[in-house]
């Protein structure tokens, strides 16, 4: 455990690119080579744009081939007028019994001609029955209109021609209408089959897309999605290294970015830790006066004990010289005691360093470190605690270390015959520390302000005593709140998770 910033496990080392184990299982079955977001948003582009390009051109085509089709109703429809200008020029002739109806006639059957051979071009069916109407029933009408154009025809001989040419009109114009027809009924089936071909290929383009898009979208979020999640854990002080789980590997970017923060937190539990031991320096200096203090009266007794055994010796009773070696073993034992305490809060622990810690039996040796404080502050504390132990799970070094700050800041705000009342206790799940003094207070606008680092109220200070306790209190699981009434004094309440005895 640490103040703020607890030390990361070991980074774990990112995995290979081309490592199988590390992608996740879409990514193997759609992107087996490629895990970077820019390798597979080319990917998606390029599916995506040729997808586009499939869709344009089935479209083209279609269009294409609908043209193809408008020319052939188109020249079945110059056709049938042609055909028709034939029939009208035929009952001209009929009517009129003039020979020039009858060339004319003759002049479309030259273009209705032409027009089959160039119908043939761009029609793949039906070619016999073009070739049919072509060669025989328009060369039929022809020869049998040639034949009425000679002179010296009898009237039973021509009465004959024109039966038989109106005839042939009659059958070139049914077969060039159900050749129309044909035609415009296939043409129509071939049109409405292109546009549903076209339609479904769009269709299938945009849906495709669609999918791979929003596969896109969820397989780059999800890397982004766990890193923002850990950092948001890490906003609210859970310091710990990100894990790189599944979602992560699926994206080198994201192997890259989880060990770049990984290593941004190895540096700023180090920076962190730094900070813990200058306050804690700090405060030793803070506390070094009346421990100095405490070690000058033992020390200064064994000198006078000393110097008069050196002077005495052979005058006093045997009970007297035990009497003095006893005081000396005694006061030894107390400047030891305090050394001991001083050792012992100065002493840096592993930050992860957690065991069973007594509140009752740390609240006393914070006491002990700073007691002389309160003599030479003219400090009276009263420190009330249960009997048996209030235990809790954590680091004593640095639960201390937060006692010793409250203490010591109980201390300089207070003016001489201050009061300071200590209060240990367990309530249901819950262990307690309560810390009230009756100094000058904090004024309400700093009180909100007091946790933030480097901000004080004192002329002397780093600001960073209170952070530093409060980050403690909270990487323990637990809280500190903070009353105050300006005037009235301070109260500093602490709580922790209380560990039980069969836990």
């Amino acid at each position: 455990m640490n103040a703020g910033i607890p030390t990361p496990p070991a980074l774990q080392p990112a995995v290979s690119p081309e490592g199988s184990s590390s992608e996740c299982p879409p990514c193997r079955f759609l992107f087996p080579a490629i895990r970077s977001i820019r390798g597979k948003l080319l990917v998606t582009i390029c599916i995506v744009a040729g997808l586009g390009i499939i869709a344009t051109a089935s479209a083209t085509y279609a269009l294409w081939r609908m043209e193809d089709k408008i020319r052939i109703i188109e020249s079945f429809y110059e056709l049938n007028q042609k055909v028709l200008e034939i029939r009208r020029y035929e009952k001209n002739y009929f009517l009129f019994n003039d020979r020039k109806d009858l060339l004319s006639a003759l002049d479309y059957v030259d273009q209705v001609r032409a027009d089959i051979v160039a119908l043939k071009e761009i029609l793949f069916e039906n070619r016999s029955e073009l070739d049919f109407l072509h060669d025989k029933e328009l060369g039929q009408y022809e020869a049998v209109s040639r034949r009425l154009l000679q002179a010296g025809l009898s009237a039973k001989n021509k009465q004959s021609l024109e039966n038989s040419l109106r005839k042939h009109g009659q059958d070139i114009t049914k077969s060039i209408f159900d050749m129309d027809t044909k035609a415009r009924v296939r043409v129509e089936t071939e049109v409405a089959g292109y546009q549903k071909s076209a339609v479904l290929i769009l269709v299938l383009a945009v849906g495709l897309g669609a999918v791979l898009i929003l596969y896109m979208m969820r397989w780059i979020m999800r890397p982004l999605t766990a890193i923002r999640e850990a950092s948001a854990r890490i906003m609210q002080g859970e310091m710990n290294s990100i894990p790189m789980d599944d979602e992560i590997r699926c994206s080198v970017e994201g192997v890259e970015l989880v060990n770049s923060l990984n290593l941004m937190l190895q540096a700023l539990n180090t920076k962190q830790n730094q900070l813990v031991q200058s306050e804690k320096l700090a405060a030793i200096g803070k506390v070094t006066a009346g421990i100095a203090h405490e070690i000058n009266n033992p020390l200064n007794n064994i000198s006078l004990t000393a110097e008069v055994l050196l002077e005495d010796l052979p005058n006093l009773e045997c009970s007297d010289r035990l009497d003095m070696v006893r005081d000396i073993l005694v006061q030894s034992d107390r400047a030891r005691e305090v050394v001991h305490h001083l050792l012992e809060f100065s002493r840096t622990r592993k930050s992860n360093t957690v065991e069973s810690v007594d509140l009752v039996a740390l609240v006393e040796a914070s006491l002990a470190l700073v007691k002389n404080q309160f003599r030479l502050g003219g400090i009276v504390c009263r420190y009330d605690h249960p009997d048996q132990p209030v235990l809790v799970n954590g680091n004593p070094n640095q639960l201390q270390q937060v006692l010793v700050n409250l203490l010591l800041n109980a201390v300089q705000a207070m003016q001489p015959n201050g009061r300071l009342n200590l209060t240990v206790f367990a309530q249901e799940n819950e262990a307690r520390i309560v810390v009230r003094d009756n100094g000058a207070g904090i004024a309400p606008e700093a009180l909100t302000h007091i946790f933030d680092p480097f901000f004080t109220t004192k002329n002397e200070g780093t600001g960073l005593g209170l952070s530093l306790s409060y980050a403690i209190v909270k990487d323990h699981n637990g809280d500190i709140e903070v009353e105050s009434e300006k005037g009235s004094g301070t109260t500093f309440r602490i709580t922790l998770p209380l560990l039980h005895r069969d836990a």
